[in-house]
């Protein structure tokens, strides 16, 4: 007897004839096919078939405050409803204007984008503006959109990534201009080797580029030290210093990886959780760098783009920030995330399974090694075998964490301590599985 295909593999058939591997993002390629989610609230999603799974991706980290959270659909519902979209300004972009500029300790001024990518962009024009230089550099491994002088060094194959001191620029894709190849790849955390690097390629370089925290290869935090170099060596050097927070945004504290080290830089990229999964990103600077925009003052950086200040998205924006301004989301988030690596542990204690359980602000990743893992390549010594034991075992119970070893897993304000309990509860199955098979 045959039996009947279902919803999920209808329109993944149809969608494959039309779309190049039936999905708008390779990131969200899955095992045996992309996800065809139908609907969506708090911490759930279901699927075309009616299936209910536990969201623990929550839009690549975008989804701080859960699907569908009360405050944000109310904001993006009144929005509709005027009519308004795009093509003119409005006192919603102000209000998210002022929203930041209560939150972001040190704020100048703000523009607003779509996505991270054009952030990153526009911020890329801006500091070849105010240095006259052109050269970029960026920490390897670190992900900060698809331009070309930024999408290298992008999880590279470990054969093509070249000498720790000195990291190579591998493409993260085909197509790239030559002069991706130009860009500087620093070794994070590595402050002797970044200091060398920086001063030897001052006299062309514009802007350093840096997740204070490298979540899309997991959660590799920043040591202070490092991030207090980076700051006094590129004032130094006349470089400008980027913090790439799209997504340790509002996560780390209302005012994101700025606040909690206590450093500000001279550009920041805000974005995901800005929106809590609607598209809005932001380019914030000091207020004589985003004057370079200014057309008011024949500012001589174009910064243009229809959709930017789409009134939607900064109506979900306004409805996002109002909810994390007060920073008990964020506590909420911790305790969670303290509570997963707690139970990660135990289990690994319990099984004689080598993990190293990183996250914070609900953002978490199981590395399965036993070395401390502070940088790309110490990343890469994690199993991505044991990975997939544990994002599998997860799967099996509908729950829905990053399939890839390297990338990172987030839970939002709307889960609870018995989901993440319920997380632990399934992970057993994979603790035990990796300990059978040594």
């Amino acid at each position: 007897m045959t039996s009947l295909a279902s919803n999920a593999e209808l329109i993944h058939e149809r969608t494959a004839r039309l779309v190049p591997g039936g999905t708008h993002s390779n990131s969200r390629l899955r095992d045996p096919r992309p996800l065809y989610l139908e609907r969506a609230e708090g911490p759930y999603v279901w699927d075309v078939d009616g299936t209910r799974y536990l969201d623990c991706t929550m839009g690549n980290g975008a989804i701080m405050l859960g699907h569908a959270h009360p405050g944000v659909t109310e904001a993006v519902t009144s929005a509709i409803a005027s009519g308004l979209t795009t093509g003119y300004e409005s006192r919603l972009a102000l209000e998210v204007a002022e929203l930041l500029a209560e939150i972001v300790p040190g704020f100048g001024r703000v523009r607003f984008a779509n996505t991270g990518t054009e952030a990153a962009m526009h911020a890329l024009h801006v500091a070849r503006a105010a240095t006259g230089k052109e050269g970029v550099a960026k920490m390897e491994g670190a992900y900060h959109g698809w331009h070309d002088s930024l999408w290298v060094s992008c999880w590279g194959a470990p054969h093509a990534i070249g000498p720790a001191h000195a990291p190579a620029s591998p493409p993260g894709s085909g197509g790239l201009s030559r002069h991706a190849a130009e860009t500087l790849v620093l070794p994070f955390n590595d402050v002797t080797a970044t200091e060398c690097l920086l001063r030897a390629r001052a006299a062309d370089l514009a802007v350093v580029f840096v997740e204070p925290v490298m979540i899309d290869l997991g959660w590799i935090p920043a040591r202070r030290e490092y991030l207090e170099t980076l700051r006094e060596l590129t004032a130094e050097l006349g470089i400008l210093l980027l913090f790439d927070e799209l997504l340790t945004g509002f996560r780390l504290a209302p005012g994101g990886a700025r606040e909690w080290y206590g450093i500000a830089p001279d550009l920041t990229l805000y974005g995901k959780a800005l929106g809590n999964g609607y598209p809005i990103a932001a380019l914030e600077g000091r207020a004589d760098l985003l004057a370079l925009t200014d057309p008011l003052d024949g500012g001589p950086v174009s910064y243009v783009g229809t959709f930017n200040g789409h009134a939607v998205a900064v109506a979900a924006a306004v409805g996002s920030l109002s909810a994390l301004a007060d920073g008990s989301a964020q506590a909420h988030l911790q305790r969670l995330t303290e509570r997963l690596a707690d139970g990660l542990l135990r289990l690994g204690d319990r099984y004689g399974v080598d993990v190293v359980p990183a996250g914070g602000g609900g953002h978490f990743q199981p590395y399965f090694t036993r070395q401390s893992v502070e940088d790309y390549r110490s990343a890469l010594s994690s199993s991505p075998a044991h990975y997939a034991a544990f994002a599998g075992a997860l799967a099996r119970r509908n729950i829905l964490v990053a399939e890839k070893p390297l990338l990172h897993s987030a839970l939002s304000a709307a889960h609870t301590e018995e989901h993440v309990d319920e997380i632990v509860g399934a992970a057993e199955e994979a603790f035990a599985e990796i300990a059978r098979e040594g």
